[in-house]
């Protein structure tokens, strides 16, 4: 049992978004699973989210309601990496191949890699590549040549997570902003999401006021996550689960 049980509901509306999520998981595999890579990058990217907008609800119900922040943090990111992946539909298998191996690229520029490790990378990669259309392997290629991966896998396309999330119609790049200075280890980690911020008290203890932030905001990224990919593979089949949800948080308000 947690120790500070989320109120129905706010558990409601969380589980509420992680079903939203199974509805699209389930048309996903009735249709065969991902045709493409940029279904395959949402279908990671979702895969995330869903995971992180749990650990915020267990965070909020063990008592330390202030590292949501964090996670919420995190979320925004995922969600500016959907926004990118598929922004430009005729770009969006190439660009997640770029999300999809950004890590593997920067783990073959390691000169610690062993050599069992690049043959693995290297296969894991060339597949991938495979997966491409022929115009965009020589893309793909190119990418690979180069002598350093960009700190941002969606660059040069996008400079920055601010490009990324001013495509979004919601004001979304202020809210990103304000979560980062948790993520970086700063002072807002202990006032953000925090009941009591001028306590020293290091042990768990519930936060009544800030749990409902912590849960709609999460719940709202989720959910915003899962309308990206409905769009992208349903043409949006899912929206009046998506606006039910919407509405509903915005009664939190």
């Amino acid at each position: 049992m947690p120790r500070f049980p989320l109120p129905a509901d706010l558990a409601k509306i969380h589980d509420d978004a992680i079903e939203y999520a199974s509805v699209i998981q389930n048309n996903m595999a009735a249709r065969g699973g991902c045709q493409n890579l940029g279904s395959e990058a949402l279908n990671a990217l979702m895969f995330c989210a869903i995971l992180t907008h749990r650990s915020v609800r267990t965070i909020c119900e063990e008592g330390w309601t202030p590292i949501a922040s964090i996670l919420n943090r995190t979320l925004l990111d995922i969600f500016a990496n959907c926004v990118a992946v598929v922004n430009k539909p005729a770009g969006a298998d190439y660009m997640g191949f770029k999300y999809l191996t950004h890590f593997l690229r920067k783990w073959l520029k390691d000169p610690n890699i062993t050599a069992d490790e690049r043959t693995g990378v290297t296969a894991t990669v060339e597949e991938t590549v495979n997966k491409l259309q022929t115009a965009d392997q020589g893309r793909a290629r190119t990418l690979l040549a180069e002598s350093e991966p960009t700190p941002y896998w969606f660059q040069p396309e996008y400079g920055s997570p601010k490009r990324v999330l001013a495509l979004s119609p919601h004001p979304i790049y202020e809210i990103y902003k304000l979560f980062s200075g948790p993520t970086h280890g700063g002072y807002a980690i202990k006032i953000l999401l925090n009941d009591d911020p001028a306590s020293e008290n290091i042990e768990p203890r519930q936060h009544a006021r800030n749990v409902p932030k912590a849960i709609v905001g999460s719940t709202r990224l989720l959910v915003e996550v899962c309308y990206v990919r409905d769009r992208w593979e349903f043409e949006g089949a899912g929206n009046l689960i998506y606006n039910d949800i919407v509405t509903r948080l915005n009664a939190f308000r």
